[in-house]
């Protein structure tokens, strides 16, 4: 009976995404900053966390859209780095991870193999690297 009551109250709110995430987490990383060191910054912690309830339950569907996409324009180029630096990570012992000079293309090439002559898939600029 409450599960369909909770139902009816949430229809046609927008719900969570990655920027509701992203505001619990910063407001919990705040919040503990502020608990030991500046206790102000308690106060923008909670800002977060109102924020994140408010877009949650808010009807206005287009305009917490717009939020989002503003978000995703930033967080996008920020999420593939922290996902390239965690692949290089996992494949340190395999792979050795280099940038064309001429074109800054991220390259990766076996490790082991000694010096090898590299064709960037970019640019086709040709160049020699140590593995």
């Amino acid at each position: 009976m409450w599960y369909q009551k909770l139902q009816r109250f949430l229809y046609g709110r927008y719900g969570t995404d990655q920027l509701n995430l992203f505001l619990l987490v910063l407001g919990l990383v705040l919040s503990l900053i502020g608990s030991l060191w500046f206790w102000p910054l308690v106060f923008v912690a909670n800002g977060a966390y109102i924020y994140a309830l408010f877009r949650t339950f808010s009807r206005n569907l287009p305009a917490r859209q717009r939020e989002y996409a503003f978000f995703l324009r930033f967080w996008g180029p920020a999420a593939g780095w922290f996902r390239l630096q965690k692949l290089k990570w996992s494949q340190r012992k395999s792979y050795k991870y280099f940038k064309c000079p001429h074109c800054r293309q991220q390259l990766r090439a076996p490790r082991g193999r000694g010096k090898i002559q590299v064709t960037c898939q970019k640019c086709r600029s040709v160049f020699q690297t140590k593995t």
